[in-house]
């Protein structure tokens, strides 16, 4: 996988020539000293058809070097309590491979928001190595261009004891642009730090319309 970043980003272009669709460009980046993700950085590619079907791309997200592709359907609702709920299946390929379920779900009630992206990985040759990962964020966005909120990473490999690294964030929107900065177990030694940023749209015909961009998921 020479390079993934291009890829990710040529299958969105792709799409979008092609469709009347929401897509969201995002990239992460982690700092802490103890942490081996240490400067990484893990770009993700979303994309939701006129319909409602959706697909993900990913790189150093379930893993360093890994390669990542989702497909599946959103089902959603707006309204003063709005919802979405997308599960998905997908596959991996490279550092790891094997295939994986996921679920990403959001809810928003006025100003608050929840979000949750999480999957079970199979691994191919060694269920040894299948593991559990989730990451959920709960904000409040008193005006537009700012939120801020708990975040939770939970992990767990088979048949161990589940890692739970709660944390913080702040969020900054600025048009179809959105900067959220994370600070995981703040209190402890290991704690790390995530920068995100990231950028989506709509385009529907000949019109183009902000949407707030979701709030991601990212493994260390």
């Amino acid at each position: 996988m020479r390079n993934p970043i291009a890829i990710i980003i040529l299958l969105v272009v792709c799409l979008s020539v092609n469709s009347q669709s929401k897509f969201s460009l995002e990239q992460y980046s982690y700092l802490g000293s103890t942490t081996t993700a240490t400067n990484t950085v893990s770009p993700i590619a979303h994309y939701q058809s006129k319909s409602n079907w959706y697909a993900e791309a990913r790189y150093n997200y379930e893993e360093a070097q890994t390669f990542s592709l989702y497909a599946g359907r959103t089902f959603a609702k707006e309204n003063r309590f709005s919802y979405s709920f997308t599960p998905m299946v997908g596959g991996m390929t490279g550092k790891l491979k094997g295939a994986a379920l996921g679920l990403n779900m959001e809810l928003d009630f006025e100003n608050f928001n929840f979000s949750s992206q999480s999957q079970y990985a199979m691994m191919t040759g060694n269920v040894s190595t299948n593991f559990f990962f989730s990451w959920s964020e709960l904000s409040y966005r008193p005006v537009s261009w700012f939120y801020g909120g708990l975040s939770m990473q939970h992990t767990q490999m088979y048949r161990t004891n589940a890692l739970v690294e709660p944390g913080v964030m702040v969020g900054f929107s600025i048009k179809q642009w959105t900067i959220p900065l994370y600070g995981f177990i703040p209190y402890a030694d290991n704690r790390y730090f995530i920068v995100g940023l990231g950028y989506e749209w709509k385009h529907d015909g000949n019109n183009k319309r902000k949407t707030p961009p979701s709030y991601l998921t990212q493994k260390d």
